[in-house]
């Protein structure tokens, strides 16, 4: 804790967080022209300054930090996370390799790098710094959790789906083991999914990935009505959601027939992208059934623009061709 003061202050519920923010940079710079030498103030305004995705600002006062106490390990794992925001993948290693050399124990430090070896494609050095973090803490679950990302990653999904539940089990709070573990008994099509996602959506009641998902299993196993209340329920929080709308369209299209309602859900996500050549296709092929084959024939057309020779389309214009001789 960086705090200065024991005292417990209740924040101004009235101000903004950026305005709450402002103050606290207000504050530690009064602070700092009170203590130019000190490294904890400047490194507490780096992080303020990164809080508000002051990048240049965060930099230079973590550059100052550094120059005043230049072997503090959360000094460096701060400028790496500054130069991760500035999307320095390089820098921020060189950050993040200082920070373990002075504190071969940092956690925080080990994951991350962990995480970048993950996302640089190097798995072998990612699972040599997650073992050092299991070394140290055995339960750690952010530490499984990459594991189970790289398991995922290389095809072996035993191996994965293990690493996530042993990172929910270790902490059950973990929302995104939850999801992927949805995510992969939703692929092998094992009711299980559903148990996984409702875990992580009563993490996080919005997450639209969980609700998809859980929406595309009842879709796909023929619980068509629940299926349609979780796409209004993605709708509910994201109306301009093209995947939602898209699948309710293809509901009440090939489950329902009703193809006035098919054809207003493919329009909308039409209208949410623009270039969506398969909506154009499928509201199209509803204006077909409809008998309205002028529409029917500019929807095909409008697909082929985004879609050059998409199969579906130009087999619809022949369709028309052929009923309009």
């Amino acid at each position: 804790n960086t705090g200065c003061s024991d005292k417990k202050v209740i924040p101004d519920s009235s101000k903004s967080s950026g305005e709450q923010a402002e103050d606290d940079i207000g504050t530690v710079t009064k602070q700092i022209t009170n203590d130019r030498f000190n490294a904890a103030l400047f490194h507490k305004r780096a992080q303020l300054y990164l809080k508000r995705k002051n990048i240049d600002s965060a930099l230079n006062d973590i550059s100052v930090a550094i120059k005043i106490d230049s072997v503090s390990a959360p000094i460096y794992l701060t400028l790496a996370q500054i130069h991760f925001a500035n999307a320095d993948i390089v820098l921020a290693s060189e950050a993040l390799k200082s920070c373990i050399s002075f504190d071969p124990a940092n956690i925080e430090a080990l994951l991350k790098m962990a995480e970048m070896q993950f996302y640089m494609n190097k798995m072998k050095e990612s699972i040599q710094y997650l073992k050092k973090v299991t070394d140290i803490d055995r339960y750690n679950d952010r530490a499984y959790f990459i594991h189970g990302m790289i398991f995922k990653e290389i095809g072996d999904t035993a191996k994965a789906i293990s690493s996530f539940q042993t990172a929910a089990v270790n902490n059950p709070d973990n929302f995104e083991a939850y999801l992927q573990l949805g995510l992969l008994h939703y692929g092998l099509q094992d009711k299980l999914a559903i148990d996984y996602l409702d875990n992580a959506l009563n993490l996080n009641p919005k997450s639209i990935e969980a609700l998809y998902t859980k929406g595309m299993f009842f879709q796909n196993v023929g619980e068509i009505d629940k299926a349609i209340d979780i796409y209004y329920k993605i709708l509910d929080i994201e109306l301009s959601n093209k995947n939602a709308h898209y699948n309710l369209g293809y509901i009440n299209l090939n489950f329902k027939n009703d193809f006035n309602t098919a054809v207003q859900h493919f329009g909308n996500a039409i209208k949410t992208d623009s270039a969506y050549f398969q909506a154009y296709y499928m509201r199209g092929y509803c204006k077909e059934r409809l008998g309205d084959y002028k529409q029917a024939r500019a929807d095909y057309e409008n697909a082929l623009k985004f879609e050059t020779n998409y199969e579906l389309a130009l087999s619809g214009l022949n369709r028309l061709d052929a009923v309009e001789k």
